[in-house]
């Protein structure tokens, strides 16, 4: 009896073999040797996989396993069966935001590299009159592709330039103005040598704007952006030319020697439109500055030149 059981054991190895039938999901998905060893491999290849801003791996649907005796022909599939596993693998990556003045700037891979960025911006700027809230976060995703991923150097780039901003507008914020135009540039340098309100021999009413002292031929820079609305020879201005910057807010300049600029031109901040002279009735080289608001002179004095 057990020579004939031995003779038929023998005859069903020689035919088969004992394999585990791996099924994920109810679904059948192939074979392994060896359960344990196969659990093991999930184990290091999966639940512990390495790599670029992973923060943890996990299997919602563990595989079974059921021991069966299969043909010898039927191959083992244990690769397949891996990335079956790692395509239904939740993966969660982590990274890091830097933030500035509770607005995110940036993204970087690891900690180390946003401290460095925050680092580096801190340094450059630690000597100016300016409140940087520079912040960390960590963050986490399930898809990568839809986070914009930086380098050092582009991540150190983009928060430069967002403080760039931050500093040119606090400067901006500092300069005066006048129905919100910004009078960003003084026209010329040089030395106040009558103010607004005097009264003169020369003049024939109140002197209704600022004369500034400098040699002939000088720069004259329009204050703010604007157009060009009169540019001609004017009676005691001499030479003068209008620049209407919007919100009833209009800047003359007078005695000029040479006018540049054109009826029309659209003028920047601090685009040279005209050179110093004497021309009108005037007593030496000098720009007569004048600011109208409504057609009205004010006191230039309130907001250059003080």
């Amino acid at each position: 009896m057990a020579i004939g059981l031995g003779f038929i054991i023998a005859i069903i190895l020689l035919k088969y073999k004992p394999t585990y039938e791996v099924t994920l999901s109810g679904e059948k998905i192939g074979y392994v040797n060896n359960e344990t060893e196969f659990e093991d491999k999930i184990q290091s290849e999966i639940i512990e996989m390495e790599g670029k801003n992973i923060y943890f791996v996990s299997l919602d649907n563990m595989p079974s396993y059921e021991f069966k005796l299969v043909d010898r022909t039927q191959e083992t599939n244990e690769d397949e069966i891996l990335l079956a596993l790692k395509d239904d693998a939740k993966i969660m990556y982590k990274y890091y935001a830097v933030i500035l003045n509770n607005e995110t700037q940036t993204f970087v891979d690891s900690l180390e590299e946003a401290e460095q960025t925050v680092n580096q911006i801190k340094e450059e700027h630690k000597d100016e009159e300016i409140t940087l809230d520079l912040k960390i976060s960590e963050n986490y995703t399930e898809n990568l592709n839809e986070v914009s991923i930086e380098t050092i150097q582009v991540a150190q780039a983009q928060v430069e330039e967002k403080v760039t901003a931050l500093i040119e507008e606090e400067e901006k914020s500092k300069l005066p103005s006048i129905n919100g135009i910004t009078l960003a540039v003084v026209p010329v340098s040089g030395r106040v040598t009558s103010r607004y309100g005097v009264v003169s021999r020369i003049r024939s009413g109140a002197h209704t704007g600022t004369d500034i002292a400098c040699t002939t031929g000088t720069d004259i820079k329009v204050v703010a952006d604007g157009t060009v609305t009169f540019a001609q020879r004017n009676g005691s201005y001499g030479n003068l030319i209008k620049v209407d910057h919007g919100n009833g807010v209009e800047t003359w300049y007078a005695h000029c020697s040479k006018l540049y600029a054109t009826v029309g031109q659209q003028v920047k901040a601090g685009d040279v439109i005209a050179a110093v002279g004497s021309t009108g009735n005037s007593t030496g080289p000098h720009l007569h500055l004048e600011i109208r608001v409504d057609g009205v002179a004010i006191n230039p004095q309130k907001y250059l030149y003080n």
